[in-house]
């Protein structure tokens, strides 16, 4: 199912007290219910490198829940992307980031295997065929119900007309995924965007560049339609995502 988030400065509680609170709670919950808690792997898991067709069908997938997204919910119309309520509340101290969430795509069982994709809204940009939504696109690849790996990162340029999303998608790039693993928290569980990562647009015409600030990992996108102007959100460090 896709689902947006919305991520937002980190509370002024303290994150291990709420860890272990939360421990507590899911502990007492499997004592009183009988679920199973799933556990890290005991040893590192074998991270399988993705092939370029299996990366481009897994995402493939997240583009088309998205785009569904937009013409159920938003009508066609892809400021249904900026509507989150979280976003105009005045509770929020600064705007939050924007990611969309397509959960088990190829898993053979639910939160099992397979892959669970991210794409972070980096920013709109004005081109001569009309606006483009640009994102980060990160697979988080799962075994045995634990998430082992941001297996493929790349950019995705979203264009809709008429109601109907179209996507550019950018190529693999071994040595920035490469890069930017080194550069993961050991400590914590996979996942994409992480709480430290700070992903912003930068300018490479003819097309549109990615850089991931703290690792240096960069990725490229080359377009057909050129860039008249390009106003991006500003980047801002990623937070914990609030469902």
């Amino acid at each position: 199912m896709p689902c947006y988030y919305l991520s937002r400065p980190p509370a002024t509680c303290s994150l291990t007290r709420i860890a272990r609170a939360l421990a507590v709670v899911l502990l007492t919950a499997a004592a009183l219910s009988g679920c199973a808690i799933y556990s890290p792997p005991a040893t590192s898991p074998k991270v399988r490198e993705l092939p370029d067709a299996t990366a481009r069908a897994v995402i493939g997938t997240w583009q088309d829940r998205l785009g569904q997204h937009i013409a159920s919910a938003g009508d066609g119309d892809p400021a249904i992307l900026s509507q989150l309520p979280g976003l105009r509340s005045p509770a929020v101290a600064r705007p939050g980031q924007i990611v969309f969430a397509a959960t088990d795509v190829e898993a053979h069982a639910t939160e099992r295997d397979g892959y669970d994709v991210f794409g972070l809204l980096l920013g709109k940009q004005i081109t001569a065929s009309g606006p483009r939504y640009v994102f980060v696109v990160g697979a988080v690849e799962r075994q045995d119900y634990w998430p082992v790996a941001v297996a493929d990162v790349r950019i995705a340029a979203m264009s809709v007309k008429g109601g109907v999303a179209t996507w550019e998608t950018g190529p693999a790039n071994a040595d920035a995924l490469t890069r930017y693993r080194r550069s993961a928290e050991t400590s914590t569980a996979v996942r994409f965007p992480a709480d430290h990562d700070q992903f912003r647009l930068v300018g490479c015409d003819p097309g549109v560049c990615v850089e991931e600030l703290r690792s240096g990992a960069r990725w490229a996108l080359y377009l057909d339609a050129p860039v008249t102007s390009a106003p991006a959100t500003p980047p801002v460090q990623s937070a914990p995502s609030v469902r």
